[in-house]
C-alpha cells in the first residue's frame, strides 16, 4: 500500500517499543484508527495470503523512534537492502553529484492525447528540446543553481505515456534525435545530471511492438489493465518480458549511443506493488516480479551508470541511486493517504534507516504559492526540492508568472518561499524566487547531510507541530509549524525565534534561517538567510562567508557586527 515501502510496522507506547516484521510480499499490513480526532484506539493487522506463513515480533524495551529504526536498520543489513554511499561511491563515485542536487522535471515535452478508442484527440508540444536545454541555461546563469538532476520526459517518439515501448527515435516534433542530443549535451555543460524518463511496464494496444506475448495476464487468462494516460489505455507488460524489452537495442542501447544521459528513470518500476503473472508461457509470483525488476534496474544502471525510479522500495536500494516519490507527492505528504484522517503525524522513518543509502525526492506538480509547509518538512528531512510542474517554453516569458500573491489573512503563509521583497530574486518570475529562495537553504543542507542517517527526530510541542532533528553528523534543523512564534535555544546562536513556518538549520559551515529574532535584533519584517563558510570554518569562526538573502529585513548582526545583505555578499569578520 501506498507509505508502505517496507516490511515492517512499528508500535510506541508508555516509552516502549515493539518491531513487527515479515519477509513474504504476500503479506498485507492494515491499519485503521478509530475517533481519529481523539485519543481513540490504533488497530493493526497483517493478512497473510499463499507462501506467507509468519511474521516477527520484536520486543525492545524502553525506547522510541530511534530505537525502533535502530533495531530495523540491522534487519536491513541482514537482508542485504542497505548498502549505504560509502559503498556505492566506489564503483559509481559520479553519483556523488546528486548530493544537494534538486530534481527539475519538465515531463511532456510533447503531449499527445489518446481516447479509449485510441483516436487522437490532440498533440501539443510543451517544451522543444532546444526549449529544454535554454531553460537549463536559464537556471545555471540567471538563477545560479549549481546543482541540478535535470529530468526529461515526453521526449519518446509518440510522446509522453504514448505508444511504449517504442520510443525511438526521439519525437521530430521537439526536434528530433539530433536535438535530444544537443539537449543533453547543453544540459550537461551545465554541469547538470542529464536524466530521461521512461516506462516498460505500461503497453499500448496501438504500441508498433503490441504482442499479447508480452502481457501480465490475471488468473482468469485476461491481460492486466493498468490506467488510461495520454495514451489511453495502458496495459501491464509482464516484469519478465519487460526486460527483453528494454534490452532490445533500438531501446535502451540505442537511447544511450543518441543521447548518453548520466542516469536513467524508468517510470512505475517500484511505484506498484508486487505483482503476479498467470501467463503459462511466463508465470511469476510476486517474489518472481521482484527479481525481474531488480534485473530491470541493474541492467539500466550498468547500462547509464546511474538508475531511479517512481517511489521507493527497500529491496530496490542496492539496486537504483534515487527515488522520486518518497518525499511528497504534489505538495502532500502522500498521493491519496491523508496521515490526519488516521490521527497521525508524518515522521521520516525511512530517513532514519536509509537516507545515506540513496537520493529521495518527491514528484508531481504543485502551486509553489502552497508550499511552505512542505518546505519546512523538506528542510526537516534534509531533502532538496522537487521543481515538476514550470509553464510551457521558457515558462520566465510568460507574464503571468509575474503576477503578484495574494497576502494571507492566516499567520502561516502558504507562500511564503515565493517572497523576494528586498532580496535575490526580486523582480523574477514566482518559480524563479521559489527555487532560489529553496535550493538556496536545502542544496548546502542536503549536500552536507546526504551520507548521515537521521539520528533523532523529536517533536517539541503536544500539537506536534514544531520539529526538532539531528543528523548524524550533528547538524540539526528546528522548523515550526504553528501559527505563532517559538524561541529555540541554539548552542551556537543562543535565543532564536522562529515565526510561523521559520526555521533554524546549523550545519557548523552552514547556517540559514527564517527569524524574527536573531542575535538580540528584533526584525520587522522576518529574514530569509543562507550562510555558507569559504574556509570549511564554522561560520561563528570562519574568516570568510558567503551570505545569501531571500526576502524581509536586510540586517544580518554576525561576530558582533551588524551587516547588510540586500541580495548576496561576501562577508569577513
Amino acid at each position: 500500500e501506498e507509505g508502505v515501502h517496507m516490511a515492517m510496522a512499528g508500535l510506541l507506547k508508555t516509552g516502549s517499543a515493539l518491531l513487527v516484521t515479515w519477509g513474504d510480499p504476500y503479506t498485507a499490513l492494515n491499519v485503521s484508527h478509530t475517533a481519529p480526532d481523539q485519543e481513540g484506539t490504533l488497530r493493526l493487522s497483517l493478512h497473510l495470503t499463499k507462501s506467507a506463513r509468519a511474521c516477527e515480533l520484536h520486543c525492545l524495551g524502553q525506547g522510541g523512534l530511534t530505537v525502533l529504526a535502530s533495531a530495523y536498520r540491522q534487519r536491513a543489513v541482514e537482508l542485504g537492502y542497505r548498502v549505504p554511499w560509502e559503498e556505492k561511491l566506489k564503483t559509481r563515485p559520479q553519483a556523488a553529484k546528486l548530493f544537494g542536487a534538486c530534481n527539475f522535471k519538465l515531463w511532456t515535452a510533447l503531449a499527445r492525447r489518446i481516447d479509449k478508442d485510441m483516436v487522437e484527440q490532440s498533440v501539443d508540444v510543451k517544451w522543444t528540446f532546444d526549449e529544454a536545454a535554454q531553460i537549463a541555461e536559464h537556471l545555471k546563469h540567471d538563477l545560479v543553481l549549481d546543482d541540478v538532476l535535470f529530468h526529461l520526459g515526453g521526449w519518446t517518439r509518440y510522446g509522453y505515456d504514448c505508444k511504449h515501448p517504442d520510443n525511438m527515435p526521439a519525437n521530430p516534433e521537439c526536434g528530433g534525435n539530433a536535438g535530444l542530443a544537443d539537449c543533453a549535451r547543453r544540459v550537461q555543460d551545465c554541469g547538470y545530471l542529464f536524466c530521461l524518463h521512461d516506462n516498460y511496464q505500461d503497453i499500448y494496444r496501438d504500441s508498433p511492438s503490441w504482442d499479447e506475448v508480452y502481457l501480465q495476464k490475471n488468473a482468469d487468462g485476461s491481460p492486466t489493465m493498468g490506467g488510461v494516460w495520454l495514451g489511453g489505455q495502458a496495459y501491464y507488460t509482464c516484469a519478465r518480458e519487460a526486460v527483453k524489452l528494454a534490452q532490445r537495442p533500438e531501446n535502451l542501447p540505442m537511447i544511450r549511443e543518441i543521447a548518453n544521459p548520466d542516469l536513467y528513470f524508468i517510470d512505475t518500476t517500484y511505484a506498484v506493488g508486487p505483482q503476479e503473472c498467470f501467463d503459462p508461457r511466463h508465470p511469476l509470483t510476486k517474489q518472481d516480479d521482484i527479481q525481474w525488476k531488480i534485473v530491470l534496474s541493474d541492467y539500466a544502471r550498468d547500462l547509464f551508470g546511474m538508475f531511479g525510479s517512481e517511489c521507493g522500495r527497500e529491496w530496490a536500494v542496492p539496486h537504483a541511486d534515487f527515488f522520486e516519490g518518497l518525499a511528497s507527492v504534489a505538495g502532500n505528504y502522500y498521493h491519496r493517504l491523508d496521515p490526519q484522517a488516521l490521527g497521525g503525524r508524518v515522521v521520516p522513518f525511512y530517513d532514519m534507516v536509509f537516507r545515506d543509502c540513496i537520493a529521495i525526492h518527491g514528484k508531481y506538480g504543485y502551486k509553489p504559492e502552497e508550499m511552505a509547509e512542505q518546505v519546512i518538512h523538506h528542510i526537516a528531512t534534509g531533502h532538496t526540492l522537487y521543481y515538476h510542474a514550470l509553464g510551457q517554453h521558457l515558462y520566465w516569458h510568460d507574464p503571468d508568472g509575474f503576477k503578484p500573491i495574494a497576502s494571507s489573512s492566516s499567520p502561516r503563509d502558504p507562500a511564503l518561499f515565493t517572497r523576494a521583497d528586498n532580496g535575490w530574486a526580486e523582480d523574477m518570475c514566482t518559480w524563479d524566487r521559489f527555487m532560489k529562495n529553496t535550493q538556496a537553504v536545502l542544496g548546502p543542507l542536503n549536500k552536507r547531510t546526504s551520507q548521515t542517517l537521521i539520528s533523532d527526530y523529536t517533536f517539541l510541542d503536544e500539537a506536534r507541530l514544531i520539529r526538532k532533528t539531528t543528523f548524524g553528523d550533528g547538524t540539526t534543523a528546528v522548523v515550526n509549524g504553528t501559527d505563532r512564534d517559538y524561541v529555540i535555544v541554539s548552542p551556537n546562536w543562543g535565543e532564536v525565534a522562529l515565526p510561523p513556518y521559520g526555521f533554524l538549520v546549523d550545519a557548523g559551515d552552514f547556517v540559514a534561517f527564517h527569524a524574527s529574532s536573531w542575535q538580540g535584533h528584533v526584525y520587522d519584517k522576518a529574514p530569509l538567510f543562507a550562510l555558507e563558510s569559504l574556509d570549511g570554518l564554522p561560520v561563528m569562526h570562519t574568516r570568510r562567508l558567503k551570505a545569501y538573502h531571500g526576502f524581509g529585513d536586510a540586517i544580518l548582526p554576525l561576530w558582533g557586527t551588524v551587516h547588510e545583505v540586500q541580495r548576496e555578499a561576501i562577508l569577513e569578520p
